[in-house]
């Protein structure tokens, strides 16, 4: 079962040159589809644990980032586009911000790239966090909603379960340095003046992981 990869379009290949480019290893990508009517199963192994934002930023700097998102979003899901709500009460709220990561690998280098902020429903973020239901007894819930988004029967469920599960034990593999750049001028980091954190420091960000 192949993984989400692919290899990052070089300038040479998405406009003109009259001079040859110099040889450049370009990175090998994990990234997972996602968008409207279109949903992946995945899980974050535990190497890149510690990195959401949420734990990361202050309370204030956090909302200066989600609210937008979802206020674009119209306050709906952007991948199923149901209302968001609270799944303990079913209250309506603003739906869930979710990191979308790029896992980009060369020879030289991991990197875990934040590619992107989404809104999303707790049915849909859930599937974004296999692992996680798995732990707490929902993976039926995750199937249950990759049938009714993607329309899939048990063999596609199955599959896109199994390929989750090789992309995590994939990714345990790195130590991935973390790249936040997508965040330049829209917020910083307390903790560190650079929004390019090596895999060794990460602990510095102080999220809640590192201070359970």
């Amino acid at each position: 079962m192949k993984r989400f990869l692919k290899r990052r379009k070089t300038p040479s290949e998405t406009a003109p040159s009259t001079t040859p480019p110099p040889a450049q290893e370009q990175p090998l990508i994990d990234a997972v589809p996602i968008g409207p009517g279109l949903l992946y199963p995945d899980m974050l192994p535990e190497n890149v644990w510690g990195s959401n934002l949420r734990g990361i930023l202050t309370r204030t700097q956090w909302d200066q980032l989600r609210i937008p998102v979802c206020e674009q979003a119209r306050n709906r899901c952007q991948v199923c586009g149901q209302p968001g709500y609270d799944p303990d009460s079913g209250i309506p709220r603003r739906p869930d911000c979710h990191e979308l990561w790029h896992f980009e690998v060369t020879t030289t280098s991991a990197v875990q790239r934040l590619a992107r902020l989404i809104a999303l429903c707790p049915d849909c973020h859930r599937v974004q966090h296999t692992g996680r239901a798995f732990v707490r007894g929902e993976l039926s819930m995750v199937v249950k909603h990759l049938r009714a988004v993607n329309s899939w029967g048990d063999t596609e469920i199955r599959l896109a379960l199994d390929n989750a599960d090789e992309r995590f034990h994939w990714r345990r593999r790195y130590s991935w340095d973390l790249d936040l750049s997508l965040l330049a001028g829209k917020t910083r980091l307390t903790s560190c003046s650079s929004m390019l954190i090596p895999a060794s420091e990460r602990a510095i960000l102080r999220s809640s992981y590192f201070n359970r």
